[in-house]
């Protein structure tokens, strides 16, 4: 079973993940952990701009790097993202994991958003910045995603018909969130 989950910032998306990763008893994949995977490789060189990326912070930067990529210039790291998916069972937090493991028939494919005031309440009690400093935050954050994600796929990021599964987390606690999400993948996988 491969769980990847893509989120919007302040969605509280990466702490769902590490509670379905928890309650399943499977390894949880982040950018840092992943990143730490691709140091043990020989492909590393290759692999490091997928993991050390700028963030984006302008449409101006998403449309270059859209136009110049292409959605080509995934190879190496699409394949060591799928490597880490055939090891083990794993949930796999970001990096495009919707898109790379498409083709899986054991990957199921989330997405955790939630309405802007809900982030921003999120934001501002979490990190105890005011409300203007948690819009700025989020608009960077997910403009920063966005262009990860198109720069690498070709394709939007938060777009519903690219996951199985979308949730709204500000309807639910994060850990009904997280039952959900193993409860629907069971499902989709046949799992009793």
């Amino acid at each position: 079973m491969i769980i990847t989950i893509g989120r919007e910032y302040g969605s509280n998306g990466h702490k769902i993940g590490e509670l379905v990763a928890e309650k399943l008893g499977i390894k949880l994949y982040d950018k840092e952990n992943l990143e730490e995977e691709a140091k043990k490789t020989d492909q590393y060189d290759e692999l490091r701009s997928f993991y050390e990326e700028q963030p984006v912070n302008s449409l101006l930067y998403v449309i270059a790097t859209t136009s110049y990529n292409g959605g080509k210039q995934g190879k190496v790291p699409f394949e060591f993202i799928r490597q880490v998916a055939a090891r083990e069972s794993c949930v796999i937090i970001g990096r495009a994991g919707n898109y790379i493991l498409r083709d899986n028939p054991e990957h199921v494919s989330v997405f955790i958003h939630a309405p802007e005031e809900s982030k921003v309440n999120r934001i501002v009690a979490d990190y105890g910045i005011s409300e203007k400093k948690a819009r700025h935050k989020i608009e960077l954050e997910d403009k920063a995603r966005e262009g990860f994600h198109t720069y690498y796929t070709d394709e939007r990021w938060n777009v519903a018909k690219g996951y199985d599964f979308c949730i709204d987390s500000s309807v639910m606690s994060e850990e009904d969130a997280a039952d959900m999400i193993i409860e629907f993948a069971k499902r989709k996988l046949n799992i009793k």
